[in-house]
């Protein structure tokens, strides 16, 4: 059978007669209950208060407090006036019993105590108490609940968005690039039907050179979704590519860190999102910032910090936002990092640079 005295119920039994307390906490030690015990008002209030008992048994009749009193000083405490009393005397009279309800006497036992009642009336108290605790957490918990469900939607929501926007890039490289570049071989090739030896060899070599920039194109585009070295060998490998292709695209030098040589590995959602960053705010750096250099630190113990500086032009921060929102950029970064519960952080003012800063928190063995 389920037993509800389990050691994380406490009750405070108030008697100044100590063979009461004794015998009362006979009949309740075998319960496996922590027990408290006062001789008086003044005690039950500083127990009460240092412990915050589930239930307290109060007598009435006590020198200089009475229950009545303490009971009444019990309630005007806020923290401790939702702890069930239940007042032992014995005085039976309607008057005494009426009294101890006006003070907020939850239930009465009469002397001599009756130990099933006293077990039964134990019993039935700290179920209702804890059915009252659970209620009151579940009432404090629904907000927290419903913040949570409305953070997740919102977060669904802007993972669609950042799938549109990909998807409309990927749309666009195809139509534009991929795209001109097979009708344009298409055309060569047509063209190439109806010419001469000499005219259709220069035309199958121009063929060819267009097969190669369209191959490269494709290849390109591929890693800019996700390069597979990332994959097979770690965020610090995938960094010694883009680093290499950045700087041949862009003459912009990285100045950084990082040990390709490096083999640790981190969870892959932390390497994905550390990249993407770094990537973003490279690009970001290319366009806006007009530098000829560019600093990545990378620093990993219990946490991986990544950060990308810049001495560049700057932006107001909170109009770049705002356009960034809508483009993926800041808020994405932002994002990507919040998904992974770490700490995101961006510097900037016109003139004075701009400084990308994300922590992730390696709580995983790997």
């Amino acid at each position: 059978m389920y037993n509800l005295f389990v050691n994380t119920h406490s009750i405070l039994i108030v008697d100044d007669d100590p063979l009461i307390r004794s015998a009362i906490g006979v009949l309740l030690e075998k319960e496996h209950l922590s027990l408290l015990f006062g001789e008086n008002g003044h005690e039950a209030l500083r127990l009460a208060v240092e412990n915050l008992p589930d239930l307290i048994l109060l007598d009435v009749v006590m020198p200089g407090m009475d229950g009545f009193e303490t009971c009444r000083r019990l309630r005007a405490d806020p923290a401790l006036a939702e702890i069930p009393i239940v007042m032992i005397t014995s005085l039976d009279d309607r008057d005494s019993r009426l009294r101890g309800l006006e003070v907020g006497v939850d239930d009465f036992l009469t002397k001599p105590v009756d130990q099933l009642e006293l077990l039964t009336r134990v019993q039935s108290i700290l179920r209702l108490n804890r059915f009252r605790k659970l209620m009151e957490e579940r009432a404090n918990f629904a907000p927290l609940l419903e913040a949570k469900n409305r953070q997740l939607r919102d977060l669904t929501q802007r993972l669609v968005e950042l799938q549109e926007t990909e998807r409309r890039f990927i749309a666009s490289e195809l139509h534009d690039d991929v795209g001109q570049s097979l009708t344009g071989l298409k055309l060569a090739l047509e063209i190439a039907e109806s010419q001469t030896d000499l005219e259709r060899q220069k035309t199958l070599e121009s063929a060819r050179g267009m097969i190669s920039e369209l191959s490269a194109r494709i290849r390109s585009l591929s890693l800019d979704l996700r390069p597979a070295m990332l994959d097979d060998f770690g965020l610090f490998a995938a960094l010694e590519w883009l680093f290499e292709r950045y700087t041949r695209q862009t003459q912009i030098r990285i100045k950084h860190n990082v040990s390709f040589l490096d083999e640790r590995r981190f969870p892959k959602p932390i390497e994905t999102a550390a990249f993407r960053i770094i990537q973003e705010s490279l690009t970001n750096a290319a366009r806006h910032a007009g530098v000829n250099e560019v600093e990545v630190e990378i620093h990993a113990a219990d946490v991986l910090e990544v950060m990308i500086r810049d001495a560049g032009q700057g932006f107001d921060l909170a109009r770049v936002e705002i356009d960034g929102y809508q483009s993926g950029g800041i808020s994405g970064m932002r994002e990507r990092v919040n998904w992974l519960d770490g700490d995101f952080e961006i510097v900037s003012s016109p003139g004075a640079g701009t400084t990308v800063r994300a922590v992730f928190r390696l709580e995983e063995v790997f």
